[in-house]
């Protein structure tokens, strides 16, 4: 009898490319030198940071950060530390404020490099392990809120760091557990010398929770644990300890600080902005993480995802309870979540992986396209409308053209059109494009924009103005009336301009320097004082009041 013969489909496995490490660091310097070198120190944390820690390189003392000669005890001083050894190293090199920003650059290297290595321990099977290294980097690359954050001076990236850290050391339990438990307690006091009392929160309980779920042959010996623990207490002791042995009142003020900062606040206003907030900071991680913890709902307890998810957690409660809800707050989520998601990324099923690239593909092609139809408008004034939104908000800037610019940013938008089309398919063919996309993106806005970044973004010119007002007057001495640590910081930095702090009965000095942020009045030094200059920039709740007085 005839028999009708059977035909078998079978899918084909997805196909294994292996990630050279030499492309992943050609990408990670494209992606984090533009925007680090090459400017001034922009408004906000960039110059606040920056010029805390030129005070303590030009000043000598490693203890106490300053803005303008006084404590700013925002955070330990670790950051400023580092910042203060780039700019030792490289200050001779480059301007001082990007060789400070290197510190960030180092920092954020590492914190990659940690994250990778725990991701290739950690995360194992389907034939995959040896791509979620290489996952968690290109992940980190494509996160939004990275993005920003990693091209200024910013304490909160070492904090990043030392959780990266952590991870890193918990990851070493099962095969490693000296040297594990030896990392993990040297970065917690790393993560409390960057961030205070929150690194603490942010890395303790991870420790705790990889001791519990570990096998019980992976935990280390009794000495070992010991050594970590105190490794840690040391270098969480030893910046409060010198710095009660320098000044006793600092350190109580530091300290009713921390307690003030750490205690939770939680309200439903604060839960919305932060809902709002993680939409788009952590994205694309936080879609791919929640997968990942619910397709290993019943592995939830075991080190890969309870040591990340308890770290998450605890991250979370950090920045919705504590603090401003801002941005750089939100960083210390991005490490845990980018390990999480790493573990999954390239086991997405074939739609969602699909979704991912097409995502990210629209997403990064229109946002150059406009970023080369803006630049076009700024310059030609075509299309008319978008040049006349453009000089609203910089009306008195005016543009010209970097010829240097142009050939960089011609090169990485055909580089962005050969990934498009000559990509193979393989499972991180999504992320690795979002992680080019992200670099298009900042590298067109640091080439093509950079100018009108300057002029909008830094003090630098308003700062010049003020200097050749006050040192035109017989006495330079200058009080101040609603200036915030940044602008006494750009002052600082730009123009060696230390501002006091406002009153009548000051007659040495006989200038005022008056600032205010938004559509808000000026305030007025009152009777005795006349209007000697006046300057502001930016428009709606983004303007900005400078205005000199000098005394009748």
């Amino acid at each position: 009898m005839f028999k009708r013969p059977v035909i078998e489909f079978t899918t084909a496995p997805p196909k294994i490319i292996n990630i050279p490490g030499w492309s992943l660091i050609l990408l990670f310097l494209a992606y984090i030198l533009p925007g680090n070198i090459g400017h001034a120190p922009w408004r906000g944390d960039d110059v606040l940071y920056i010029a805390t820690t030129a005070s303590m390189l030009h000043s000598g003392d490693w203890l106490v950060p300053r803005i303008a000669g006084v404590a700013f005890l925002d955070s330990p001083p670790l950051h400023y530390w580092l910042g203060s050894l780039t700019g030792m190293l490289l200050g001779w090199l480059l301007p001082l404020h990007d060789a400070i920003r290197l510190a960030s650059v180092a920092v954020l290297a590492f914190s990659l490099w940690a994250l990778r290595e725990a991701a290739k321990r950690l995360i194992q099977g389907d034939g995959l392990d040896n791509t979620s290294g290489n996952a968690t980097v290109l992940l980190a690359l494509s996160s939004m809120g990275l993005l920003i954050h990693a091209h200024e001076a910013q304490p909160i990236i070492t904090l990043f760091a030392g959780t990266a850290g952590t991870l890193w050391g918990l990851s070493m339990l099962d095969d490693r557990p000296r040297r594990g438990i030896l990392l993990a307690g040297g970065f917690v006091g790393a993560a409390f010398l960057a961030g205070g009392l929150p690194g603490l929160v942010l890395t303790l309980p991870a420790c705790i929770i990889a001791l519990i779920v570990s096998k019980p042959a992976s935990i280390p010996p009794i000495r070992h644990l010991l050594a970590g623990i105190f490794l840690a207490i040391v270098l969480v002791a030893v910046w409060p300890v010198f710095l009660a042995l320098r000044n006793p009142n600092l350190l109580t003020q530091w300290w009713q600080q921390e307690l003030f900062d750490i205690a939770p606040a939680l309200s439903w206003k604060r839960l919305s902005a932060f809902s709002g907030l993680l939409s788009w900071f952590a994205w694309p991680l936080w879609p791919v993480a929640g997968w990942a913890l619910w397709r290993h709902r019943r592995s939830i307890v075991t080190t890969p995802y309870a040591v990340p998810l308890v770290a998450l957690l605890c991250a979370l409660w950090i920045i919705i309870t504590t603090g401003t809800v801002r941005p750089a707050n939100a960083l210390p989520i991005l490490p845990p979540l980018i390990l999480l998601a790493g573990s999954e990324v390239a086991r997405l099923r074939k739609g969602a992986s699909n979704l991912l690239d097409w995502f990210g593909i629209m997403t990064f092609t229109l946002l150059g396209a406009f970023l080369w139809l803006s630049w076009t408008a700024l310059h030609a004034g075509r299309p008319a409308g978008l040049a006349r939104n453009i000089s609203r908000l910089t009306p008195d800037f005016s543009p010209h053209i970097s010829w240097w610019a142009i050939p960089v940013a011609v090169l990485l938008s055909i580089g962005w059109f050969i990934a498009l089309a000559r990509l193979p398919r393989f499972p991180l063919r999504g992320v690795l494009r979002w992680a080019l996309g992200v670099t298009l993106t900042w590298g067109l806005a640091t080439t093509l924009w950079l100018d009108w970044f300057d002029y909008d973004k830094n003090y630098a010119r308003i700062t010049t103005q003020i200097s050749e007002q006050v040192h035109d007057s017989s006495t330079p001495c200058v009080m101040e009336i609603g200036a915030g640590d940044v602008q006494r910081a750009a002052l600082d930095y730009f123009s060696n301009i230390r501002l006091q702090r406002f009153s009548q009965s000051n007659t040495r000095c006989n200038l005022v320097l008056s600032y205010r942020a938004g559509q808000n009045a000026l305030a007025q030094p009152g009777e005795g004082w006349s209007l000697q200059w006046n300057e502001s920039k930016g428009r709606g709740r983004l303007r900005e009041q400078f205005a000199l007085f000098h005394r009748k």
